[in-house]
């Protein structure tokens, strides 16, 4: 009698066992689910921000440089390099912006 009960006792025991490692599971899942989900929204405000500058061409602005000059800079990635500063520039001074978030300036 005692073997029977010692034995649904310790199948209980790995039923509630079985039943926390699949909650601790459905946690994880959920955390990673969330992160996941903030990762592919910051990645689409991303997209959007580099599909904002692609209208941004400083070259055409300036008259004075020769057009092969105009060529290298493009080829070398002037257009791309002109936008990162420029994104760059506006997420400072939304960081300036913030309270308590002055990042040493």
């Amino acid at each position: 009698m005692l073997d029977w009960l010692a034995a649904r006792w310790n199948e209980f025991v790995d039923y509630l066992y079985q039943i926390f490692i699949s909650l601790v599971d459905l946690l994880k899942d959920l955390l990673f689910f969330v992160i996941d989900s903030l990762f592919a929204i910051v990645l689409f405000f991303l997209d959007m921000l580099g599909d904002l500058f692609t209208g941004l061409n400083p070259l055409q602005y300036f008259s004075l440089i020769p057009p092969e000059t105009q060529y290298y800079m493009a080829v070398c990635g002037f257009n791309e390099s002109m936008s990162m500063i420029v994104s760059a520039l506006i997420i400072r001074m939304f960081l300036q912006l913030i309270p308590f978030v002055r990042l040493g300036s």
